[in-house]
Parts: C-alpha cells; sequence; structure tokens
C-alpha cells in the first residue's frame, strides 16, 4: 500500500509538472505573439531594398538577387526582384499580382487566399484573424513564425529586429530551401507612392486569373 501511495504520488508530481510546463510555454508563445502584433502595429510603413541569397537543403547556393520592398498598412505590399530574375509582386487589398516579364505573363490570386504561401502579406496587418493560424516564439528580438498546419508552401518565417527596425527575413519552405534577406536604406512610417499598390497589366502580357468570385 505505501509503494502505492509513493508511485501515485510521483506521477501527480509528474503530471503537476507537465502541465506546469505547458502553461509557461503556452504563456510565451501568447506574449510573443503579443509582442510581435505590438511592433507590427507600429509599422504603418515599411520600405527598404534588400539583398536575396537562397540555399537548398544541402546549403547549394541556387539564386542571388536585390531588390525593394514596400509595405502599407492594410494589406498593400510592392516587391520587386531585380534583373536577371526579374519579379514583381503587387498586393492591392484585394488581390495579389504576380508579374514575370521573362514569360510575359501575369498571375492574379485573391489575397487572403495567397497568405499561406505569402506570408509577406501577413505582416501588412497584424489585427488579421490569419495570425490564429500560426504559432510564434520570440528570442532576442528574433520572431520565428510556423504554421500550425502545413497546408501551405512555408514551413518556417523568422522575423529580425534591431531595435523597433525589420532588418532581416527568412523564409523557409516545404523543401527546405532558404531564402535570406537582408535589409537596408531602410525607412519606416514615412509616406510611400500608392500609385506601387495599383496594378496594371502591361500591354502584350498574358493573364492567368486565378480569382476566386
Amino acid at each position: 500500500m505505501m509503494m502505492f501511495r509513493k508511485t501515485l504520488t510521483i506521477a501527480r508530481w509528474l503530471l503537476t509538472s507537465l502541465l506546469l510546463v505547458h502553461t509557461v510555454s503556452m504563456a510565451q508563445a501568447i506574449d510573443a505573439q503579443h509582442l510581435l502584433k505590438q511592433r507590427l502595429s507600429q509599422l504603418k510603413t515599411f520600405q527598404a531594398k534588400f539583398s536575396q541569397r537562397v540555399t537548398d537543403a544541402q546549403n547549394t547556393l541556387l539564386q542571388e538577387g536585390d531588390g525593394n520592398i514596400v509595405l502599407q498598412y492594410p494589406n498593400q505590399l510592392y516587391w520587386s526582384l531585380n534583373a536577371p530574375n526579374e519579379n514583381i509582386l503587387v498586393a492591392d487589398g484585394q488581390t495579389l499580382w504576380q508579374l514575370d516579364p521573362f514569360m510575359e505573363q501575369v498571375v492574379a490570386v485573391n489575397q487572403k487566399a495567397a497568405i499561406d504561401n505569402n506570408p509577406l502579406i501577413l505582416l501588412t496587418n497584424p489585427q488579421d484573424k490569419a495570425w490564429d493560424e500560426y504559432a510564434i516564439s520570440e528570442h532576442n528580438n528574433q520572431f520565428v513564425i510556423t504554421p500550425k498546419s502545413q497546408q501551405g508552401e512555408i514551413a518556417k518565417l523568422v522575423l529580425s529586429f534591431d531595435g523597433a527596425n525589420l532588418v532581416a527575413m527568412q523564409i523557409i519552405d516545404g523543401q527546405q530551401q532558404v531564402s535570406d534577406l537582408v535589409f537596408t536604406a531602410i525607412k519606416q512610417n514615412q509616406i510611400v507612392d500608392k500609385a506601387l499598390f495599383t496594378f496594371i497589366i502591361p500591354d502584350g502580357f498574358e493573364l492567368d486569373d486565378q480569382r476566386i468570385p
């Protein structure tokens, strides 16, 4: 009987410890999400140049490039990657437009449906309910954002801050391909050219319209 009581006591202690660890982890996750949303809420606009380095799961260099990014609250994004891998993304609040000059093609998708594969859009609206689909942790001003389900192409998004400035980003996809971006010439909460978020299909380009009515 005494041995049974000891075993029961140990089991209760282990259960209590596990519940405590779970509670602490949940509290840390809530704090990290709150802190990140607070940081992003302060970014009414964000403009920067970036350098990009893409590697595969074996850390083999696949691509290097540079470009420009502009974010504006709420839900507006302009992203341009310079030649030779030229590419442009424009989120106007309703549609995500992707322009491929080499193919002379424009792909249009519903912006809400594009969040899973383009988490950059999330950064433009910290109040979006889509944030509930992600787990967030923080360490040394670095936020790790992971989807709770793996339906999209992105496995992890890492945002690095220097004080209040967003200075770097890492995107890891489901095949463990890694895109590292470093931001320079950063301008936060300054006036941006609103024309950037108005997309006009260039003459001669084919439209692949994937928007759901």
